[in-house]
């Protein structure tokens, strides 16, 4: 979204970007459901169509090519609260180390404390909201996730053991509720 953080709707004190006019040719049908949309949330067409695009340039490119699917928050909830915690960290640092690894390679064919970073802004697109800042020095991850605290245990988990797998340094979390984690890291 131009001029926004890594956070949807969050506006930041940068420059707004530029934009260009383009045309494309849709179906009727997909025209008047689009328009119907953009009635409903209250929004220009263009500005709908603009978070389509985004959504699928940060996170959508990446879901089918990594056969990811969409979960609904309630059977999550249902699955997290019921497991025990031992369970939650011992599954949680294994994807971690392995999955995580994977799919930078995958998507990069590389890691590097770029690709990392690259990877760490995709996965984070997909939660409710997110925030991205870095000081020049340490990255700060602010996610709300709104699933339950043993969810925030899982990512917790799952975010420390896959970047200490890759980079060198400890992940500190400074938050963490049944909503929302937040955690920092800096890069070698």
């Amino acid at each position: 979204m131009p001029g926004a953080d890594s956070v949807s709707g969050t506006r930041s004190s940068r420059p707004r970007a530029k934009t260009e006019t383009v045309s494309f040719r849709v179906p009727s049908d997909l025209r008047l459901t689009l328009e119907a949309e953009a009635r409903k949330t209250g929004v220009a067409l263009n500005t709908l169509v603009t978070q389509i695009f985004a959504r699928y340039a940060g996170w959508g490119q990446y879901a089918g090519k990594l056969k990811l699917l969409p979960v609904n928050k309630d059977l999550l909830r249902e699955v997290f609260q019921s497991m025990p915690k031992d369970k939650i960290v011992e599954i949680a640092k294994r994807l971690g180390e392995t999955t995580g690894r994977e799919e930078i390679l995958f998507l990069f064919h590389q890691i590097s404390p770029g690709t990392v970073l690259e990877y760490m802004d995709v996965w984070t697109s997909h939660f409710d909201a997110c925030k991205h800042h870095y000081d020049g020095k340490t990255h700060f991850y602010t996610v709300h996730h709104d699933v339950n605290l043993n969810f925030s245990i899982f990512t917790k988990e799952y975010v420390a053991s896959m970047i200490e797998s890759m980079i060198p340094g400890a992940v500190r979390f400074e938050e963490m509720s049944p909503n929302a984690l937040t955690f920092s890291f800096e890069m070698p």
